[in-house]
C-alpha cells in the first residue's frame, strides 16, 4: 500500500484520492503486477487484523464486505473515469495475439489467477457449512490406491506451470479466463450447495501413503462437488501439444480422485459437466447476451377499446407473485393482512418515488426500485413482529427483482449506455424507451437489467443460505442493504437513462446506493431472533396469486391516449 501511494505521488503527480485523482496514469512499480494495489494491500490488512485478533466477524463479514465495496468502487467509478480521462485502462489480460508471453505475463498469472484460487479455497474450506453427502455407499467400501496420490498430486504442479505451458498470448488469456469464470462459477456451489469429500480408511506405508495421508489430514473433506482437479485438469489439459495428451491427462485425474478416496464419482461426474462452459466461457456470454436482446425486443401489447394490455404485465405479475409467495411463506401464518400491507406499501411507494424523481410529460406512470424498498420497509415498522417481516421481505427482494428485470427489458427502462457490440444488446423496437426516449436504435448498448439479473440471483441464493442457516434477521436484512447497494453502484456507472441527474460527479442512485450499504452495516450489530421456517399454505399461494394480478395490471395495463397522471406507462 505505502508504496504504491509513494508511486501515485512520484510518477501521477498526485496523491490516492477518488475525488482528486492524480493526472498521470501509473504503470509501474507495484501497479505492473496488481492494477489496484492500495485497495489489494487494505483487504489484506483487513484480513491480517481479523485473524490475528481471532475477530469472526472480521473474517466472514468485515473483510469479505471491504473486498466487495472495493470491486463496487473500480466497477462503478474508476474503471469509467480512467476510460474518460486516459482511454485505457492498466492491462490485467495478455494481448490476444500469437506472439509468445513475457515471463513478466506468466508470472502475472500465478499473481492473478492462482493467488486469488488459493484464497478463494482457504476462505470456502473454512466456513462453518454443513456439507451434502452426494455419494453412493458402495463408494465408502472401495479400497483406497495410495500409489494414485501421485497423479492427484500432479494437479498443484501442472498448475503452476501452466502460464508456461501456454505458447502464445491467446493461450495464457483464455487460460486465464477460463480460469476467472471457473471461479465465479464453482465457488457459489461449494457456498450455496455445501458437499462433503469421503474419508475411507487409508493403510500401508511409504512415502505415497505419507502424502496421501497429509492430503487427508490437512484440509478439512468439504468442497468437492465439483471436483476442481478435475476442472483444472481440464483447463491445462487445453494447453498440450498432443490431442491424446490432452483427454488422457483429464481422465487420469478423474480417476485418481476415486483412487485416493479423495471425491466421489458425482463429484467427477459434475466437473466434466460443467467443462463445455468453462472451455468457452464468451459463448456462454453469447448465450446470455442473445436471451436478453430477444426480450428487449419482444414488445407486444393488445388493446380494447381505450385500454392497452402489454405483455411485460406478466413479468411484473411473476415477481409480484414470487415476492409475497416467499414473505409469505417466512413470516408464518396468521400474518397475511400484514404482509399484503407491506407489498402495497412497496407498490405504491414505487409508484410515488419514481413520479417525484422521474416522472414527466413523458413519463406518466414509472416505478422506482427506491421508492418500493422505503415504502415497504417503513410498512414493516408499523408491526410488532417487524424483523421477521423486513427479513422476508429482504429474503424475496432478489428474486423479485431479477423477475422484474424482465419487464425492464421488454419496457426499455432501467437500460445502458453504448458500449462495444461484444458487449452490448441492440434494441430496435419503436415502443422501447430505448429507441423512443433514449433514441438508441440498434446502437450496442450494456444489458444493464441482465447484470442486475445475475448479481440478485447470487444474493437471492445468498440470503436462502442464510435463512436456512439459522442466521439473525437483523443480519439477513444488513446483508442485503449491503449486497443491493454494492451492485447497484457498479451497475449504475452503466446505466444510460437520460432523465437520472447527477449529484456531486456521481448518479443520484449511486449515492442511494452508498446509503443502502451504510444502512446495512448499521443494522448487522443490531440484535434481533432467529428465522422461522419456510411454509407456504394453500390461501397463502392463492393472494399472492391475486396480489400477482393486481401489480400485473398497475405495472403492465394502461390509457395510452390519456395525458392524466398515472395513466400511461410510457
Amino acid at each position: 500500500m505505502a508504496a504504491a501511494m509513494f508511486e501515485l505521488w512520484r510518477f501521477g503527480g498526485g496523491l490516492p484520492m477518488n475525488a482528486f485523482p492524480p493526472p498521470t496514469m501509473v504503470s509501474r512499480g507495484t501497479f505492473q503486477f496488481l492494477p489496484h494495489p492500495i485497495y489489494t494491500g487494505f483487504v489484506a490488512v483487513c484480513l491480517g487484523i481479523s485473524m490475528m485478533l481471532g475477530s469472526a466477524t472480521g473474517i466472514w463479514l468485515i473483510t469479505p464486505t471491504i473486498a466487495l465495496a472495493c470491486v463496487a468502487l473500480v466497477v462503478g467509478y474508476e474503471h469509467p473515469d480512467l476510460l474518460s480521462r486516459f482511454g485505457r485502462t492498466l492491462p490485467v489480460l495478455p494481448p490476444a495475439d500469437d506472439t509468445r508471453p513475457s515471463t513478466f505475463e506468466r508470472l502475472r498469472f500465478i499473481l492473478h489467477v492462482v493467488v486469488p484460487w488459493i484464497v478463494l479455497y482457504e476462505f470456502t474450506i473454512h466456513l462453518p457449512l454443513r456439507g451434502l453427502n452426494f455419494g453412493f455407499a458402495f463408494e465408502d467400501r472401495l479400497p483406497v490406491l495410495p500409489w494414485t496420490a501421485v497423479f492427484y498430486e500432479s494437479t498443484y504442479v501442472m498448475v503452476a506451470l501452466a502460464p508456461w505451458l501456454a505458447r502464445t498470448r491467446k493461450d495464457l488469456r483464455q487460460l486465464t479466463v477460463s480460469s476467472w469464470f471457473t471461479m465465479l462459477c464453482v465457488f457459489p456451489i461449494y457456498w450455496f450447495v455445501p458437499s462433503v469429500a469421503p474419508r475411507r480408511p487409508l493403510l500401508g506405508q511409504g512415502w505415497m501413503t505419507s502424502l496421501l495421508h497429509l492430503e487427508f489430514t490437512a484440509e478439512p473433506p468439504v468442497a468437492a462437488l465439483p471436483s476442481f482437479h478435475v476442472l483444472w485438469s481440464i483447463l491445462v489439459a487445453r494447453l498440450f501439444r498432443r490431442r491424446w495428451i490432452g483427454w488422457a491427462y483429464p481422465l487420469t485425474i478423474a480417476l485418481s480422485c476415486i483412487t485416493t478416496g479423495m471425491h466421489y464419482a458425482v463429484d467427477v461426474v459434475a466437473a466434466f459437466a460443467i467443462a463445455p462452459v468453462i472451455l468457452n466461457p464468451q459463448r456462454a456470454w453469447e448465450i446470455l447476451q442473445n436471451t436478453a436482446e430477444r426480450f428487449a425486443n419482444s414488445w407486444r401489447e393488445w388493446r380494447i377499446g381505450p385500454i392497452r394490455i402489454i405483455n411485460h404485465a406478466f413479468y411484473a405479475g411473476a415477481a409480484a407473485f414470487v415476492q409475497m409467495a416467499v414473505v409469505l411463506a417466512a413470516s408464518g401464518r396468521g400474518r397475511e393482512w400484514q404482509v399484503l400491507l407491506v407489498c402495497s406499501g412497496g407498490l405504491l411507494g414505487a409508484g410515488l418515488w419514481a413520479q417525484l424523481v422521474e416522472g414527466s410529460s413523458r413519463l406518466r406512470r414509472p416505478f422506482g426500485f427506491y421508492g418500493g424498498l422505503i415504502g415497504g420497509g417503513i410498512a414493516c415498522l408499523f408491526f410488532e413482529d417487524r424483523w421477521t417481516l423486513l427479513a422476508a421481505t429482504c429474503l424475496a427482494a432478489p428474486w423479485m427483482q431479477a423477475i422484474g428485470r424482465l419487464r425492464c427489458l421488454v419496457n426499455g427502462c432501467c437500460h445502458g449506455r453504448q458500449t462495444t457490440p461484444a458487449v452490448g444488446i441492440r434494441v430496435t423496437h419503436p415502443r422501447s424507451r430505448v429507441t423512443r426516449m433514449a433514441e438508441l436504435a440498434g446502437v450496442p448498448i450494456h444489458a444493464t437489467q441482465l447484470y442486475s439479473i445475475l448479481t440478485n440471483v447470487f444474493l437471492g441464493l445468498l440470503l436462502a443460505r442464510m435463512w436456512m442457516s439459522g442466521c439473525p434477521l437483523a443480519l439477513i436484512c444488513g446483508i442485503y442493504c449491503i449486497g443491493n447497494g454494492l451492485s447497484r453502484f457498479a451497475e449504475e456507472a452503466y446505466r444510460g437513462e437520460l432523465q437520472t441527474p447527477f449529484v456531486f460527479g456521481l448518479r443520484l442512485y449511486q449515492w442511494l446506493a452508498i446509503a443502502t450499504v451504510c444502512v446495512g452495516a448499521t443494522v448487522t450489530v443490531l440484535d434481533s431472533p432467529s428465522p422461522p421456517a419456510l411454509h407456504l399454505t394453500l390461501s397463502q399461494f392463492v393472494s399472492a396469486v391475486a396480489f400477482a394480478c393486481i401489480a400485473g395490471t398497475t405495472m403492465g395495463v394502461d390509457f395510452p391516449e390519456s395525458n392524466a397522471t398515472f395513466a400511461r406507462l410510457t
